[in-house]
């Protein structure tokens, strides 16, 4: 079957404005065509095509939506072809409803069929994603194939919750196969050859796809005529037609049915992630850690939205059905969703496009922030428009907030203001003759606390303090700018409900009247929280010791476990003449980092922390043959804290990259040989071992993998969890070490000659920006604990809620009030120790796409079935079951404010709720 398409990377090696005039011109072509009408054309596996097209082309919306519906035109399911490894599973399945979305608006639908013709590989959750949006069938390319596989080009994939869904598999030319069909008969005769060789010994089920086209392709001239002269030259082996993609995916569905297919199930090694396709096409598994600062960023712009501002406008819903933010979500998505196709997200794209990515990474955070604090104000019942008014009875608060499901206290990170002055603007607000600046007020000192949490009944460490502008908004007067003292704490404070939040009121107090030192407070119970001690180099809190040594050596003990390691920290600088497609690296490699010393930040008692230094003599670039002899020094830096009660270490790193052609990583030491690794990943867990490709000869696989929030080491007798805040490439080595890319420096999009991958993987053009020159910086954590059982699984999934969504408190200066607490959601376990929670890792609290309520997700990341509930805050009149694109399903029975239900081994569970509005 001939499908007609084009491949659209939206941007690449030209930005997206440009792309987008080559595609209005060729959507014009399609719509003009009165050939092209009812001969159907695939604009792709994704919907963004649609609303860049219409961003200039509005007036064409009704005969868009036409040919659409008549199946002329085909695009989706997704709304980008997005990377598949580096993006989290809610992000992928917010693609694929706004990519329905897309085409809902136009009264259109997808083909049935998950569409992936591009990307770098796919994730074992990929069979959960079509089962739940409705595709029987997943056509993909890259990251299968050779000789690690079964022969053949349809399988049925089976993911780790036990969907399964049927896979077509593209040729190794994959979706280029059939572009360019020649009309004379002699050249369509030898092409066909080429073709049949392709796709005739794959034929698994007796049928076969040849797409027709190429990047940014626009239809192919006379291809009636040449699809004609293929059908000749084919006979009698074979049957030529043209059809639709959705024509093509019913066909194999009904010969699958005929024929014995082979399996790909989740216990082969890699948890059934399709990352090896050696020997057969590239995979490009190199682009992990290529522009590495977006890939962070990335990452924190998705946990903002789906851990902080979604449950919040969620929650705002559920309670009194106020304000409808759910098109202002989208927006925000859509926004971050820009990012995700794999050249931009992957960052094999040119300088321009980079910059783009950053810019919406800024948008998409600023308009994240914004709903969340929205949402924030309705929970705790605040009126900005009323406090506006009354000035004069502010009575400010510290409103912590707990974005994780379950219930938590102990050690917060708040940032207390406190007013200083007010600031006039607009006219009259120019200074007074020989009046100094407001920039200029010289600050209190910091190292005396001048006010009191919640009357004292909190106590806090003062980190950093700073002046700077506050505004406070509302929606029917100009802000209200003050200038305040700017304090970041760490308090410790009492219990707050899973996604709820408590208030602290700031009292101000005399500077005399408070020691340096705040004195202990009480826990909810009445004890002493936890102390963290501290010397010149060393920090203790009672559960982990850490310290560094003269030589520059960083010791951590567990005394749970009875561990040591003595070498926990260390840096590797290879030189890297590669592209953004591919490491290629140089040597010598370097590690002897020069210890610069130490130095005691923090004291205690909530939080203590170190800061080192080190240098590494970077060669200054790196050239074909070897690494430059000229060499600058890199100075790394480190800060080391531990928390009063933490059972984990957190580890920030940062330092400036002033060289080129390189990579460098931090490098954590676990001393566990031969562990079995397993890694974060969309929708739980997945256990991974090295890529061992059969074939190398057309490229390399990289001992690198992607890394979402955590990688574990497990042993016989305990494990380490490294724990990353964004940074999206690991590697594990057989020797027990945990190596992070801090920075990969290349200066080209494509080379074509690397030992690792010969040939272009993409079109050459300069990446100077590529080169990440300047500031850098990381946030990781660790984690010691037993061998890997349950409740190990579960402990790891809490510890990146508190590592990764610590609890927070904001000011809220203009409360007209002392919010009462609330409570929102939690998650919990039936009938289980208290170990075990966790082991139902939430996956999202987001408002239903129509509107109609809330929809809950989360999974289990364990072997063992599981009974649950969800509990809320407000009383629930009904709840369903459903799949992930909110298709209900069975109703289930409500307890007051809680939800019961069952979750089997490795689910994933959506569950859809409706409140009782007051």
């Amino acid at each position: 079957l001939v499908v007609a398409h084009t491949h659209w990377d939206r941007e690449w090696y030209l930005p997206a404005g440009r792309f987008r005039q080559r595609l209005v011109a060729l959507v014009d072509e399609l719509l003009d065509g009165a050939a092209s009408r009812h001969e159907p054309f695939l604009l792709d596996g994704q919907a963004v095509v649609l609303d860049d097209y219409l961003a200039v082309k509005a007036a064409e919306r009704e005969r868009l939506g036409e040919f659409l519906r008549d199946g002329s035109l085909e695009a989706g399911p997704w709304y980008v072809l997005a990377d598949e490894l580096i993006p989290s599973g809610e992000a992928l399945v917010r693609n694929l409803l706004a990519g329905r979305a897309a085409l809902d608006s136009l009264g259109a639908r997808s083909p049935q069929v998950l569409y992936c013709p591009d990307s770098f590989g796919h994730p074992a959750a990929l069979p959960l994603l079509a089962a739940g949006f409705g595709f029987p069938l997943i056509i993909l390319w890259r990251g299968y194939g050779g000789r690690s596989w079964p022969a053949g080009d349809v399988f049925r994939w089976r993911g780790p919750d036990g969907s399964a869904a049927l896979v077509y598999h593209l040729s190794r030319s994959g979706y280029e196969l059939g572009s360019s069909l020649p009309v004379d008969a002699r050249a369509a005769e030898a092409r066909w050859q080429e073709i049949r060789e392709a796709l005739l010994p794959r034929a698994t089920a007796g049928v076969a796809l040849l797409p027709n086209g190429a990047d940014h392709h626009a239809p192919q001239p006379h291809l009636d005529e040449a699809i004609a002269a293929l059908a000749r030259a084919a006979q009698p082996v074979a049957d030529v037609e043209r059809g639709s993609l959705g024509e093509f995916a019913d066909a194999v569905e009904v010969a699958a049915r005929a024929v014995e297919l082979p399996k790909v199930e989740n216990d082969r090694a890699g948890g059934s992630e399709l990352r090896d396709s050696y020997g057969y096409t590239w995979a490009l598994q190199g682009t992990f850690a290529a522009r590495a600062r977006l890939k962070r960023r990335n990452a924190h712009v998705e946990r903002l939205l789906v851990r902080d501002t979604e449950p919040w406008i969620a929650l705002t819903a559920l309670r009194d059905g106020r304000a409808d933010r759910r098109a202002l979500l989208r927006a925000a998505w859509k926004t971050l969703l820009l990012c995700h196709p794999h050249d931009t997200l992957c960052g094999c794209s040119v300088d321009e496009v980079a910059r783009a990515m950053d810019a919406r990474l800024d948008d998409a955070a600023s308009q994240a922030t914004g709903l969340r604090d929205d949402a924030l104000f309705d929970v705790v019942g605040h009126d900005p428009a009323a406090a506006r008014r009354d000035i004069a009875s502010w009575c400010p608060v510290v409103v912590v907030r707990n974005d994780a499901p379950r219930t938590r206290g102990g050690v917060a990170e708040l940032e207390v203001l406190r007013l200083r002055e007010h600031v006039n603007v607009g006219p009259g607000s120019a200074l007074a003759p020989g009046a100094g600046d407001t920039h200029d007020v010289a600050p209190v000192p910091a190292d005396l606390p001048s006010f009191t949490l919640a009357g004292g009944r909190a106590p806090f460490q003062l980190l950093e303090r700073a002046i700077r502008h506050d505004r406070i908004e509302s929606p029917v007067a100009y802000p209200y700018d003050d200038l305040v003292e700017s304090d970041r704490v760490v308090a410790w404070v009492p219990p707050v409900a899973g996604y709820g939040t408590s208030s602290l009121p700031i009292d101000p107090a005399p500077a005399a009247e408070l020691p340096a030192e705040p004195l202990p407070g009480g826990r909810a119970a009445g004890t002493p929280p936890p102390q963290v001690a501290s010397g010149e180099c060393w920090l203790d809190n009672g559960v982990l010791r850490v310290s560094i040594g003269d030589g520059g050596a960083v010791r951590m003990e567990s005394r749970e476990l009875s561990v040591v390691w003595d070498s926990l920290v260390g840096f590797e600088d290879v030189g890297d003449v590669g592209d953004l497609y591919t490491h290629s690296p140089r040597t010598p490699t370097i590690t002897d980092a020069r210890f610069l010393g130490a130095k005691l930040v923090y004291t205690g008692p909530l939080r203590g922390e170190v800061h080192a230094a080190w240098v590494l003599d970077t060669p200054e670039s790196s050239a074909r043959a070897e690494r430059s002899s000229r060499t600058r020094e890199t100075k790394l830096y480190v800060a080391l804290t531990l928390d009063a009660g933490a059972p984990y270490l957190r580890v920030r790193a940062w330092g400036s990259n002033d060289c080129r052609d390189h990579r460098l990583r931090i490098v954590f030491r676990s001393a566990i040989e031969n562990a079995e690794v397993w890694a974060d990943a969309a929708f739980g867990p997945v256990r991974r071992d090295p890529v061992a490709a059969a074939d190398t000869s057309a490229e390399t696989p990289p001992p690198t993998a992607p890394l979402h929030r955590y990688v574990t080491l497990a042993g016989p007798k305990n494990g380490l969890t490294l724990f990353s805040d964004g940074l999206a490439e690991y590697e594990a080595t057989p020797t027990g070490d945990i190596a992070v890319t801090l920075v990969r420096a290349v200066g080209e999009l494509s080379r074509n000659d690397l030992p690792e991958r010969p040939g272009h993987a993409g079109w050459p053009a300069p990446t100077p920006e590529a080169q990440s020159l300047g500031a850098f910086e990381a946030g990781f954590a660790l984690l010691p604990h037993g061998e890997r059982s349950d409740e190990t699984i579960a402990l790891v999934e809490r510890t990146a809620d508190d590592v990764l969504l610590p609890l927070r408190g904001t000011t809220l200066r203009s409360a007209l009030a002392i919010p009462g607490a609330t409570a929102g959601v939690e998650l919990l376990l039936d009938h289980e120790s208290e170990a075990l929670h966790g082991a139902l890792a939430f996956s999202t609290c987001k408002p239903t796409e129509d509107g109609d309520g809330v929809t809950l997700r989360c999974v289990n990341i364990t072997d063992r079935p599981l009974r649950a509930r969800w509990r809320l805050g407000v009383p629930v009149s009904q709840a369903w079951t459903a799949r992930l694109d909110e298709t209900r399903l069975e109703q289930l029975p409500t307890d007051g404010q809680d939800i019961p239900f069952g979750a089997g081994p490795r689910s994933v569970t959506t569950i859809i709720v409706r409140g009782t509005l007051p």
